[in-house]
């Protein structure tokens, strides 16, 4: 073959190949993958599993038809797909005649739907309906041991005896108070959920101690918390929750009231802490709240 020969050829195979583009593999992203059930362990509770999938509560116990003070048992299944309730107002509603249809407390039922006094509605307006704002029952009795068993309790253990007490009337929450930061240190990781950075990382000195950033209820104490170690969970009212993890000792239990006095657990040698805030199940920026 001429020299001339070989070249028009060679001409021939790349034009055709540049007309059959190459196949392209697809990059789209693959539909998302959910848990939708999950198996009680050992030392969870509802709040800390709410926690982990980053469910508010609320809708957690209402797709379990759990109701205060959430009992659950190891090897209990409970369903992840949570929903939301709404109500569309039709001629001749009022925001009493809704709360009362329902049960539920007229002021969280305006309060979620950002409503002030006169309450006004109008036909068509869709309102969102939250298991949190139910009237409580006057005789209703928490057994504060019950309400969140995050470890299994030792009967002889001392420091766990006061979780045996009565509870007469719904845990109080404080009001008109300023989240204060946790431990005295530095910013070392900072708030990054495309990063699965849910709260920030803190580094202080060896062995420091951690205050509560707000007062409030712990609801979880203990290290059955995936990636968290020696997990704390403080509830601060029925929407925000405050988390202090990787501690090298805790010094409250569940069931138990704290102020922003209170030492609740202390840091090991590196001193090293996380710290999450949680509003309505949703991760938000602790540096937003922490003054």
């Amino acid at each position: 073959m001429s020299r001339i020969a070989f070249m028009l050829l060679m001409l021939s195979s790349i034009a055709g190949c540049s007309n059959t583009p190459a196949s392209v593999s697809d990059r789209s992203q693959p539909p998302d993958i959910r848990i939708k059930n999950h198996r009680v362990e050992v030392g969870e509770t509802l709040y800390s599993i709410a926690w982990r999938y980053d469910l508010s509560i609320y809708d957690l116990a209402r797709a379990n038809s759990l109701v205060t003070p959430y009992t659950i048992n190891p090897g209990q299944k409970l369903s992840l797909v949570v929903t939301k309730i709404q109500h569309a107002v039709t001629a001749g509603d009022t925001l009493f005649s809704i709360a009362s249809k329902y049960d539920l407390a007229v002021e969280g039922l305006a309060a979620q739907n950002s409503l002030s006094p006169p309450y006004l509605i109008t036909p068509g307006q869709i309102l969102s309906l939250d298991l949190r704002s139910t009237l409580p029952s006057k005789s209703q009795v928490i057994r504060t041991a019950d309400v969140a068993t995050s470890e299994p309790i030792n009967r002889t253990s001392p420091r766990l005896r006061p979780q045996a007490k009565l509870i007469s009337k719904p845990l109080v929450y404080s009001s008109n108070w300023e989240w204060k930061w946790p431990v005295d240190g530095q910013v070392v990781e900072t708030f990054n959920p495309s990063k699965l950075q849910k709260g920030i990382k803190l580094k202080a000195s060896n062995g420091s101690q951690v205050r509560a950033a707000a007062p409030g209820n712990v609801v979880y104490a203990g290290s059955g918390l995936r990636g968290y170690g020696r997990l704390i969970i403080i509830k601060h009212s029925d929407i925000l929750l405050s988390a202090y993890a990787n501690n090298d000792k805790l010094l409250v239990s569940v069931g138990q009231s704290v102020t922003q006095a209170d030492v609740i657990s202390s840091l090991g040698v590196d001193g090293t802490m996380y710290f999450e805030i949680r509003k309505d199940g949703d991760p938000v920026n602790p540096i937003s709240y922490l003054k």
